[in-house]
């Protein structure tokens, strides 16, 4: 009984090991997250922003993970997180000029 208790507690370490995404994984992951969102945010529906920036916050929290990051890892984030966040600036910067051009664009001067 104690073996089989004994495999069963190694095989769900394993399982939990193998689960968890190795920090440079994760950077990787989070660096191509924001270098996709870039290419393809010109066509983005209002949904698809609020999708996207859901996701973006999930992988800034998972961050908290990892204690053991270093000054270049940690700049490397910030980085993607400032090119993100410029993103969501031209967006929405692009819909208030959408919106005047709206505004203006059906007066005509005579």
């Amino acid at each position: 009984m104690k073996k089989f208790l004994y495999g069963v507690l190694m095989a769900v370490m394993v399982m939990m090991t193998a689960c968890q995404q190795s920090k440079e994984d994760y950077i990787k992951e989070f660096k191509s997250f924001v270098n996709e969102v870039s290419e393809e945010c010109a066509d983005y529906t209002e949904e698809q922003w609020e999708d996207t920036i859901a996701e973006f916050e999930a992988l800034v929290k998972q961050a908290e993970q990892y204690e053991d990051m270093t000054t270049e890892e940690a700049l490397e984030l910030a980085a993607a997180q400032t090119k993100f966040a410029g993103l969501q600036a031209k967006k929405g910067i692009n819909k208030v000029i959408d919106g005047v051009k709206d505004l203006f664009g059906g007066k005509k001067d005579k």
